[in-house]
């Protein structure tokens, strides 16, 4: 059982399990619709909160996929296809990546489509013609979710508990990310704490290329996103032993 045939098995797998489809595509848009409704009234000028918000709960979106990545080591319904991969003749390094790509290679299909549906159907702002670097953010920032996520899974090894750390992790990222609500009026201990927060450096980048065309930051922030998702991979994939996910 080669590589790729492994990442496609794990691939297939997230996409038979209804529930992690329809919180990564329809959930989003649900949100980002139930957002823009509640708060239209509190925003003017050139932006509205429909183009907020449409980037606001993709970025939520990209950092939440973290839990689904658990789903392609932990849940039951995998466990006899980890079994076959177990003993099939792969590295252990490549057992591991399968399960970071496959869940990868979902969110940017899923997280593609809803920004392309949101600005072309919807209307919703993604930068016009430069909608393809704001998605470029938006992937390599569920690249980073799916590699933290993989982290925790094999740091706890089992799907509850890190079902219940992930949700922990992600909500501090998206709270001093500022990505529903601005914590500027927190002082300036939390704005500097908001500096360290994914989220909030994919929003900063994406707004500024949608709003002023300014690219400054676009490189910076795929570079740091980049190397975090090595790290965190290079260390999970150390600890990793797929006989524990049996």
């Amino acid at each position: 059982m080669n590589f790729m045939r492994i990442v496609w098995f794990d691939f297939l797998n997230i996409c038979r399990n209804p529930m992690l489809v329809m919180i990564n595509t329809v959930g989003q848009m649900m949100i980002w619709g139930g957002f823009g409704l509640v708060t239209s009234g509190q925003f003017g000028g050139t932006i509205n909160s429909f183009d907020y918000y449409g980037v606001a709960t993709m970025t939520l979106s990209s950092i939440l996929i973290s839990m689904t990545v658990t789903n392609t080591f932990m849940e039951e319904k995998v466990k006899r296809g980890n079994l076959r991969i177990a003993y099939a003749p792969v590295s252990k390094a490549e057992i591991y990546l399968s399960k970071l790509l496959s869940t990868f290679i979902f969110g940017v299909i899923a997280f593609t489509l809803l920004c392309l549906i949101e600005q072309y159907v919807f209307q919703s702002n993604f930068g016009g013609n430069n909608i393809f670097y704001v998605i470029a953010l938006i992937d390599i920032l569920a690249l980073f979710g799916c590699s933290l996520g993989a982290l925790v899974v094999v740091i706890f090894k089992s799907e509850e508990r890190a079902n219940a750390v992930m949700p922990i992790i992600s909500i501090l990222f998206i709270f001093f990310g500022g990505v529903f609500s601005p914590i500027g009026h927190f002082g300036t201990v939390m704005q500097t704490i908001a500096q360290l927060s994914p989220a909030k450096w994919v929003l900063q980048s994406a707004f500024q290329i949608i709003y002023d065309n300014n690219f400054s930051l676009f490189l910076p922030v795929i570079a740091c996103l980049l190397i975090f998702s090595i790290f965190f991979t290079l260390i999970g994939q150390f600890i990793f032993k797929p006989e524990e996910y049996l």
